[in-house]
Formats: structure tokens, sequence, C-alpha cells
């Protein structure tokens, strides 16, 4: 058996940046960084969220061998069976919820848990195929994420985290969306409901544009607020040009190539975002 297409089913060229995020908030929350416990929220944020994105290919192999982009992927090639992609998600996503809450903490664990619910339940078995909702709902994933983390580090979960969780709320819209926007013909041929392919094109690009702006604006006040320090306020502000940068050619042109480009600027600029708190909180 090849073992590669079970791992891209855990989608590791997405799925790293929300295990960065769980890592972020515990380095960041943690008065002294504990090696043990991070490496424990490591395993557990790889499973829970590769299970969950696992899932995420099996509940939707029917819709990805109708789009374009998706058609590769290992079960509509052919490459995994149905049955052996739930069983791999379903053994990684109840090993990491129960890890969580054996390694962790029963605090850090419903974090866990609920970033699973959302993406695996609300988002992929609920709102994907019925409402334009989909991302805005099932975005909370991401706010979990940093939310478990930090819970981890602290041992609470207070405004401040909150508030920082939400720079990532904020970034997951315009990514996604941007995506959709360029393959907005695949998600119009498989019946999903984003919102880039139920407005006119012109204001899809307008709508996704300024939303990549207010993330950008948002993760730049919020850093602000905590007062953590130049070098990673140097972090924080390159991202956020090159955010505003990539919308204003986006708005600029209004083409395909310009809102693939913003897709692919986006988990760079988190991923600035997200260092300079590790950075504030190390440096």
């Amino acid at each position: 058996m090849n073992p590669y297409p079970y791992l891209i089913l855990l989608k590791p060229r997405v799925i790293w940046l929300l295990i960065f995020s769980s890592t972020a908030g515990y380095i960041y929350a943690a008065p002294s960084v504990n090696w043990l416990e991070l490496a424990s929220l490591l395993l557990v944020a790889t499973l829970a969220i590769g299970g969950s994105a696992a899932f995420n290919h099996y509940w939707e192999r029917d819709i990805d061998a109708v789009m374009t982009r998706t058609a590769r992927r290992p079960l509509p090639a052919g490459l995994v069976p149905p049955a052996g992609a739930l069983a791999l998600s379903l053994a990684l996503s109840a090993a990491g919820i129960a890890l969580a809450f054996l390694l962790l903490g029963h605090l850090p664990a419903i974090f866990v848990l609920a970033g699973w619910l959302f993406y695996a339940v609300v988002y992929t078995i609920w709102l994907k195929r019925r409402s334009w909702l989909n991302v805005l709902v099932g975005g909370f994933a991401g706010n979990a994420t940093f939310l478990g983390g930090y819970a981890l580090g602290r041992g609470s979960v207070d405004l401040v985290a909150v508030l920082v969780s939400f720079a990532i709320y904020l970034w997951i819209p315009s990514h996604i969306w941007a995506l959709a926007y360029r393959y907005r013909h695949d998600y119009i041929r498989a019946g999903v409901p984003m919102l880039p392919v139920l407005i006119r094109e012109r204001k899809s690009v307008a709508l996704v544009s300024a939303m990549n702006i207010v993330a950008a604006a948002y993760a730049v006040l919020v850093y602000l607020m905590l007062g953590a320090g130049a070098a990673g306020l140097a972090l924080v502000l390159g991202g956020a040009a090159a955010s505003v940068a990539a919308s204003a050619l986006a708005l600029a042109r209004g083409d395909d190539e310009s809102m693939w480009r913003m897709y692919k600027a986006s988990s760079p600029i988190l991923t600035l975002f997200l260092s300079a708190l590790i950075v504030a909180r190390l440096f």
C-alpha cells in the first residue's frame, strides 16, 4: 500500500498553518515554554486537524470529482477507497480528541473538540452545500486552534485571547473566497454556494478585496493593542502592506490572476502575524 495518498488526505499544505496557530497561542500565553507540553499540543493538533481534513476529503468526494481543481485528489482519483479514508479520519480524530483530554487538560481539549466540530460537522456536513454562510460560521474553527494553544499556556482564556483569535477568523473568508473566485466555475458546476459565485464578478472582487484589507487592518490594530514590541510590529506591518498591495492589484485589475495572487499571498501574511506573536513573547 502506498501511504502517500493517505498523507494527502490530511491536507498537509493547509493544516500546518492551523497547527502553527496553536503553537503561537501557546508560546504567547505561556509564562515559559514547557517543551513536553508543546510537543503534546503539536501531536494533538496534528491528529485532530488532520483527522478533520481527512473527513472533509471523504464527505466531499462527490464534489471533488466534478471540480477541475480537486479531481486529482486521492478519493476521486481512485487512489484511496472511501472506507479507508473514513476509517483514517475517524481514527485520527478520535485519537487527537482523546489525547487532548488526557495530555492537555479539559479547557484546551474543549477547544480542540470545538475546532473539529466547526470544521468537520458545521462547515463540511451542514453548511458548505447549503449556504454562503458556510465560511463565516465554519471559520470559528480557526479561532479554536489559537484558543486551544492559549488555554494550554495560560490555563485560562481571556479577552485578549479572543481578540487575537479573530485576526485568524477575519483572514479565513478573504483567503477562501479568493480561491473560490478563481475557481468559481468549478463551484458553480458542483453546486456549492460560495459567496463569490452568487454575486456579480466585479462586486465579488470588491468584497473579497475589502475583506482582505479589513483583516490586515485588524491584525495591525490588535498587535498595537498588545504593545508587543517593534520586532514583531515590523513583521505585522510588512504582512499588512503586502495584503493591501494584493488587494489593490485585485481591485484595479479584477481578473482571475490577481485574485489568485491575493489567495497565494494570504497564508504567508497570516504566518507573519503569528510569527510576530512568538517573536514578541520570546524576544
